[in-house]
């Protein structure tokens, strides 16, 4: 059984790790694509909107949750995964997160004043390190406690 702790444990870790920042990458990619008022979106434009809310959704669900990756397994695996070193590791991932977005609030209204940036595009900045900062550090405390 702790092998299979051991190797669900290391997917979360490398699935949080590598979602939180391919999506960040994302960001690169969609900058300035919606930015057209919603009355000439074509339906491209929606399935972008819905693809960063499905994705942003389902990274907050999986750090908050666990999500689907213990679906399936017994009570005792589940609660091995989400002992008291993982719910630790959680809150420390929300706090870092949550200073980083502060951070980043200041940051971004600092170049405010400097660029030509829109309120919707410092906002989806924001909105996606608030996202995706939380499970990069999560993933990052985990490994570094070899859990």
């Amino acid at each position: 059984m702790t092998d299979t702790i051991d190797t669900l444990s290391r997917r979360r870790r490398i699935l949080l790790a590598t979602y939180g920042i391919m999506f960040l990458g994302l960001q690169g990619v969609l900058f300035g694509k919606l930015d057209d008022p919603i009355e000439a979106w074509r339906p491209i434009h929606y399935a972008t909107a819905a693809g960063y809310l499905g994705w942003s959704a389902t990274l907050a669900y999986v750090l908050a949750t666990g999500g689907l990756l213990f679906r399936g397994r017994t009570p005792e695996v589940r609660a091995a995964l989400n002992d008291e070193l993982t719910t630790a590791n959680r809150r420390f991932g929300y706090q870092a997160g949550y200073w980083f977005l502060m951070g980043s609030i200041a940051l971004i209204y600092v170049l405010s004043q400097f660029t030509s940036w829109t309120l919707p595009e410092a906002l989806r900045i924001l909105f996606a390190f608030g996202v995706a900062m939380p499970a990069v550090a999560f993933a990052g405390k985990e490994r570094k406690q070899g859990a």
